[in-house]
């Protein structure tokens, strides 16, 4: 089960991200607010908290999040028991009020406001708080 969840999760991370670049090109460049950027901007979101569901599975039975005395000085132990649970629980949330505030703006410009601001940083933390290949050490891959 573990290497099962642990693959969909870190594929999944794709379909999230090309989600919220889309919903962050749209907040920029329509004019409009229709309904293939209010479905964009909520498939985006909810992708994103299936991942937190998934994510939040995998810390609890996860090989690299384990709590001893001296975790903190390990980078392995502390990405996974802290930074990553960190980075990530703070971008779901500024865009889930993101998605909040669009949602009960009035005109266009009003809605894609919060999109862009708070689903731009949320897209940077994520894109911080992921364990690419190319970090060291934290056993990423790119799926």
């Amino acid at each position: 089960m573990y290497e099962a969840l642990k693959s969909a999760h870190s594929g999944l991370r794709w379909v999230a991200l090309i989600l919220i670049l889309w919903a962050i090109y749209n907040a920029f460049t329509s004019k409009e607010f229709n309904k293939r950027e209010k479905l964009v901007n909520l498939f985006s979101m909810v992708i994103l908290h299936l991942q937190l569901i998934m994510g939040l599975i995998l810390y609890f039975i996860s090989p690299k999040v384990k709590f001893f005395e001296g975790w903190m000085k390990d980078a392995v132990y502390r990405f996974y028991g802290m930074e990553h649970l960190a980075g990530m629980l703070i971008a779901v949330v500024l865009i889930t009020i993101g998605y909040s505030k669009s949602k009960r703006a009035k005109t266009a410009a009003e809605k894609f406001k919060p999109i862009k601001m708070f689903y731009l940083i949320g897209l940077i933390i994520i894109l911080a708080s992921i364990p690419w290949p190319f970090r060291a050490n934290l056993g990423g891959a790119w799926f």
